[in-house]
């Protein structure tokens, strides 16, 4: 046997990172600077004939073979592992349901028998590749946008705040605008709104927005062709089909309002400190412009009530993150399980003999161990 045959039999081999997102999916190994494979949260389903979403599902049973089968093709199609030899970080929204996480760990321990899971939250490992002791993440997603104050490693959740404002309200509002515009329903497909989304469109400034709403002419507009088909997306479409982000209601539910809610909510002590160090990550904040026009909201709102008398801040800045924006989460992962080793990771023997996770929606973990509830859960 070759010498560095038998070092790499001592050591321990790199853990995998997994971001299961609603639409796209993030795996690949600790240290490294980016994920090995970017691919969407789907698999080809056999039995229906039909590429099946991961979160397409209607009871425990079929999550569980959704997640067999989308991990089946992580490991085996795209990083080649064997998933008994090493162990997983996996990156979760602090909204992650209970069923999932818990349907999630079943599969890794009891199909995949990997040898230690290790969960961390989304904000913290966001803020963890600023390396700043406060951060405000700031996270827009395919479905919802979440915004967590991080203050000193720990995410404040009594200020975590949460909108159905992700790519796919921006995605609804283009094909509403494309279809008023050609007069018929065109039916795009989810996949190519995304890419007339991401070539096409823009966020323009709040001046620019208040001039639209006013009657300016809008800019120029663009030309998509298709294999069967050329769209002509309007310049009006191009602008404006970011506005649902910053569309405000009666109940202050617009992207800049869940961010200054956050700030508001948070220690007082810490507000300066987040506003001054803002992070936008996740694939949804990659338009052009959408920074730039959050910063002008905020600095707006911040004069209105309610936020005028609490607030107290006059500028807000924003950091660039140093990854990729949809992949900034997996980024902190691959930190995290690189610098961590493992030590904090749950071992399938702990798992084996108390098949139940930590988690801090669930009372179990805030009673005592001779409480009743405990028995009861064993007994289960």
């Amino acid at each position: 046997m070759a010498l560095y045959e038998g070092i790499a039999l001592i050591q321990e081999k790199q853990a995998v990172v997994l971001d299961l997102g609603t639409d796209y999916t993030k795996f690949g190994f600790t240290g490294e600077a980016a994920p090995r494979c970017i691919i969407r949260s789907q698999y080809w389903c056999a039995k229906e004939r039909r590429y099946k979403r991961v979160y397409d599902y209607d009871n425990v049973e079929e999550l569980y073979d959704n997640l067999v089968h989308m991990l089946h093709l992580l490991y085996f199609r795209h990083v080649l592992v064997n998933p008994k030899e090493r162990k997983v970080v996996v990156v979760e929204s602090l909204f992650t349901p209970t069923l999932f996480r818990e349907t999630l760990a079943k599969v890794l321990f009891l199909h995949y028998e990997v040898s230690g899971v290790m969960w961390a939250d989304s904000p913290r490992l966001c803020a963890l590749t600023l390396g700043a002791p406060v951060a405000l993440v700031v996270s827009l997603g395919a479905l919802e946008a979440e915004v967590v104050a991080v203050v000193h490693g720990c995410p404040v959740l009594r200020a975590m705040q949460s909108a159905p404002l992700g790519a796919r309200a921006v995605a609804r509002e283009l094909a509403a605008r494309l279809d008023a515009e050609h007069g018929a329903p065109l039916a795009l497909p989810a996949h190519v709104l995304e890419d007339i989304a991401v070539r096409a469109c823009f966020v323009p400034g709040r001046a620019r927005a208040l001039a639209l709403a006013g009657g300016a002419a809008p800019a120029a507009g663009a030309q998509y062709s298709r294999a069967d088909r050329t769209l002509t997306v309007s310049g009006a479409a191009r602008e404006l089909s970011a506005e649902p982000l910053f569309a405000r209601d009666n109940e202050m539910a617009s992207l800049p309002d869940l961010v200054l809610q956050c700030i508001v909510q948070s220690p007082i002590d810490a507000r300066r400190a987040l506003a001054e160090n803002i992070l936008v990550c996740g694939g949804g904040a990659a338009m052009p412009g959408l920074r730039a026009r959050l910063a002008q909201e905020l600095r707006y709102l911040a004069t209105l009530a309610p936020y005028d008398e609490r607030v107290r801040v006059e500028e807000f800045k924003f950091h660039s993150p140093p990854a990729p924006l949809n992949a900034v989460a997996w980024v902190g992962g691959a930190l995290a399980g690189a610098a961590d080793g493992g030590a904090r990771a749950l071992a399938r023997d702990a798992y084996l003999r108390a098949p139940r996770l930590r988690d801090w929606p669930c009372l179990l973990h805030t009673t005592p161990p001779a409480h009743h509830h405990w028995r009861d859960a064993r007994d289960a």
